[in-house]
């Protein structure tokens, strides 16, 4: 009887580096997708948060909140361009914006580390002097001061991220609407 013989079966060296560039070529577009996903989710948390502190001093204004059993003129948020956070302060002197001598810092919100106020922009000019967004009681409607006393209508505050691609906008304007587009 006569022998077959087997032809010895596997991969060749060319079929196995082939896989391994095919894996790691996966491997790196996956992991550049998962850092890209994490940097949009923690910009797209931090702009949600920045409307809700909107609707917060909202809230504040609309049921008269008093701290330390003082009552105040309105409250609202201080933005400045470049700073790593914003300031929620109740406007003790009544001139419907952010005066660091006279007003009440309630909270001050530090952004991730990761994200930037790259803009604030209002009627298509971009405010880098600071700007307060006051809610006055019972009516809610807004006042958005520049740091120069110039009124605005409606306010945009672009966050980004530092060293990175991604933009999440807030908007808020005169009558109390806030959304982020």
């Amino acid at each position: 009887m006569k022998k077959i013989f087997a032809k010895n079966s596997g991969f060749t060296i060319i079929e196995l580096m082939t896989v391994i560039v095919i894996i790691a070529t996966v491997t790196v577009i996956t992991a550049a997708s998962y850092h890209q996903g994490k940097s949009q989710k923690v910009l797209d948390g931090q702009a949600y948060q920045l409307k809700q502190d909107l609707r917060q001093v909202q809230e504040w204004a609309l049921s008269a909140y008093e701290i330390d059993g003082t009552p105040s003129y309105g409250y609202g948020i201080y933005i400045r361009q470049g700073n790593d956070s914003y300031i929620l302060y109740s406007d003790d002197n009544n001139n419907k914006q952010y005066d660091s001598g006279f007003d009440r810092e309630n909270r001050v919100v530090a952004l991730n580390e990761k994200i930037e106020i790259t803009s604030c922009v209002s009627g298509g000019a971009n405010i880098s002097s600071g700007i307060s967004i006051n809610y006055i009681a019972p009516d809610l409607t807004a006042k958005i001061i520049d740091g120069g006393g110039g009124d605005h209508e409606t306010l945009e505050i672009n966050f980004g991220v530092i060293n990175g691609d991604g933009i999440r906008t807030v908007v808020a304007n005169i009558a109390g609407l806030v959304y982020v587009k």
